[in-house]
Protein backbone atom coordinates (compact mmCIF):
# COMPACT_ATOMS: atom_id res chain seq x y z
CA UNK A 1 0.00 0.00 0.00
CA UNK A 2 2.12 3.28 -1.31
CA UNK A 3 -0.86 5.56 -1.73
CA UNK A 4 -1.17 9.39 -0.73
CA UNK A 5 -3.73 9.74 1.46
CA UNK A 6 -5.38 13.58 1.30
CA UNK A 7 -7.58 12.83 4.26
CA UNK A 8 -7.87 10.69 7.86
CA UNK A 9 -10.65 8.93 6.38
CA UNK A 10 -9.21 7.91 3.33
CA UNK A 11 -6.07 6.44 5.17
CA UNK A 12 -8.33 4.51 7.81
CA UNK A 13 -10.66 3.42 4.93
CA UNK A 14 -7.50 2.08 3.39
CA UNK A 15 -5.84 0.42 6.47
CA UNK A 16 -9.42 -1.51 7.32
CA UNK A 17 -9.39 -2.98 3.84
CA UNK A 18 -5.87 -4.32 4.00
CA UNK A 19 -6.49 -5.92 7.45
CA UNK A 20 -9.20 -7.54 6.43
CA UNK A 21 -8.22 -8.82 3.07
CA UNK A 22 -5.47 -9.98 5.12
CA UNK A 23 -7.29 -11.67 7.66
CA UNK A 24 -9.52 -13.31 4.76
CA UNK A 25 -6.51 -14.65 3.17
CA UNK A 26 -5.16 -16.17 6.60
CA UNK A 27 -8.45 -17.91 7.17
CA UNK A 28 -8.59 -19.32 4.05
CA UNK A 29 -5.26 -20.75 3.68
CA UNK A 30 -5.54 -21.56 7.70
CA UNK A 31 -8.51 -23.75 6.81
CA UNK A 32 -7.08 -25.40 3.54
CA UNK A 33 -3.89 -26.58 6.52
CA UNK A 34 -6.61 -27.28 8.68
CA UNK A 35 -7.75 -29.68 6.44
CA UNK A 36 -4.50 -30.84 5.42
CA UNK A 37 -3.58 -32.08 8.60
CA UNK A 38 -6.69 -33.63 9.57
CA UNK A 39 -6.59 -35.53 6.84
CA UNK A 40 -3.11 -36.37 7.60
CA UNK A 41 -4.51 -37.84 11.08
CA UNK A 42 -6.01 -40.81 8.55
CA UNK A 43 -2.88 -41.50 7.50
CA UNK A 44 -2.08 -44.64 8.79
CA UNK A 45 -2.96 -48.13 9.05
CA UNK A 46 -6.94 -48.59 9.65
CA UNK A 47 -6.95 -51.65 12.04
CA UNK A 48 -10.21 -53.31 12.48
CA UNK A 49 -12.03 -50.59 13.42
CA UNK A 50 -14.06 -48.78 10.99
CA UNK A 51 -13.74 -45.13 11.04
CA UNK A 52 -16.61 -43.10 10.57
CA UNK A 53 -14.32 -39.96 8.71
CA UNK A 54 -16.47 -37.57 11.36
CA UNK A 55 -12.91 -35.74 11.92
CA UNK A 56 -12.37 -35.20 8.67
CA UNK A 57 -15.15 -33.38 7.84
CA UNK A 58 -15.15 -31.38 11.21
CA UNK A 59 -12.72 -28.35 9.63
CA UNK A 60 -14.99 -25.09 9.58
CA UNK A 61 -14.01 -21.09 9.35
CA UNK A 62 -15.54 -18.17 9.54
CA UNK A 63 -14.99 -14.42 8.73
CA UNK A 64 -17.13 -11.56 10.99
CA UNK A 65 -16.70 -7.92 11.22
CA UNK A 66 -15.46 -5.26 9.36
CA UNK A 67 -13.88 -1.56 9.77
CA UNK A 68 -11.99 -1.35 12.79
CA UNK A 69 -13.22 -5.42 14.16
CA UNK A 70 -12.58 -8.35 12.03
CA UNK A 71 -12.11 -11.79 14.05
CA UNK A 72 -11.65 -15.17 11.84
CA UNK A 73 -11.77 -18.44 13.64
CA UNK A 74 -10.33 -21.87 12.82
CA UNK A 75 -12.11 -24.27 14.36
CA UNK A 76 -13.41 -28.19 14.41
CA UNK A 77 -17.23 -28.92 14.45
CA UNK A 78 -17.85 -30.62 17.59
CA UNK A 79 -21.41 -29.70 17.61
CA UNK A 80 -21.95 -33.38 15.90
CA UNK A 81 -22.19 -36.11 18.23
CA UNK A 82 -19.78 -39.27 18.02
CA UNK A 83 -22.30 -41.69 18.79
CA UNK A 84 -20.31 -45.01 18.58
CA UNK A 85 -17.80 -44.46 21.76
CA UNK A 86 -20.44 -43.18 24.34
CA UNK A 87 -18.25 -39.98 24.76
CA UNK A 88 -18.19 -36.17 23.90
CA UNK A 89 -17.07 -34.95 20.38
CA UNK A 90 -14.42 -32.59 21.87
CA UNK A 91 -13.01 -35.49 24.42
CA UNK A 92 -12.77 -37.80 21.37
CA UNK A 93 -10.93 -35.09 19.05
CA UNK A 94 -8.85 -34.66 22.03
CA UNK A 95 -8.05 -38.62 22.38
CA UNK A 96 -6.93 -38.15 18.92
CA UNK A 97 -4.83 -34.82 18.81
CA UNK A 98 -2.72 -36.83 21.54
CA UNK A 99 -2.34 -39.93 19.63
CA UNK A 100 -4.66 -42.22 21.78
CA UNK A 101 -6.81 -43.43 18.73
CA UNK A 102 -5.85 -44.99 15.65
CA UNK A 103 -4.45 -42.59 14.00
CA UNK A 104 -1.65 -39.86 13.18
CA UNK A 105 -1.87 -37.07 16.83
CA UNK A 106 -0.74 -33.68 16.59
CA UNK A 107 -3.23 -31.88 13.69
CA UNK A 108 -4.58 -29.16 15.65
CA UNK A 109 -0.97 -28.22 17.10
CA UNK A 110 0.25 -28.25 13.71
CA UNK A 111 -3.12 -26.21 12.67
CA UNK A 112 -2.06 -23.73 14.87
CA UNK A 113 1.40 -23.26 13.79
CA UNK A 114 0.57 -23.21 10.49
CA UNK A 115 -2.08 -20.07 11.68
CA UNK A 116 0.59 -18.21 13.34
CA UNK A 117 3.01 -18.74 9.85
CA UNK A 118 -0.32 -17.48 7.64
CA UNK A 119 -0.62 -14.46 9.94
CA UNK A 120 2.99 -13.47 8.83
CA UNK A 121 2.30 -13.71 5.56
CA UNK A 122 -0.87 -12.08 4.71
CA UNK A 123 -0.03 -9.08 7.40
CA UNK A 124 3.61 -8.69 6.64
CA UNK A 125 3.20 -8.43 3.37
CA UNK A 126 0.59 -5.62 3.66
CA UNK A 127 2.09 -3.88 6.58
CA UNK A 128 5.97 -4.49 6.37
Amino acid sequence: MSKTFTSWSALKSALQNEVYSAMEETIDKSLVNARDNVDYFYNSSVGVYQRTGQLGNSPESSLTGSGESVTGEIRLNTAIQYDPSGRDTQTIYGYAESGELLGNGGFWERTVDDIHQNIQEAFGKRFK
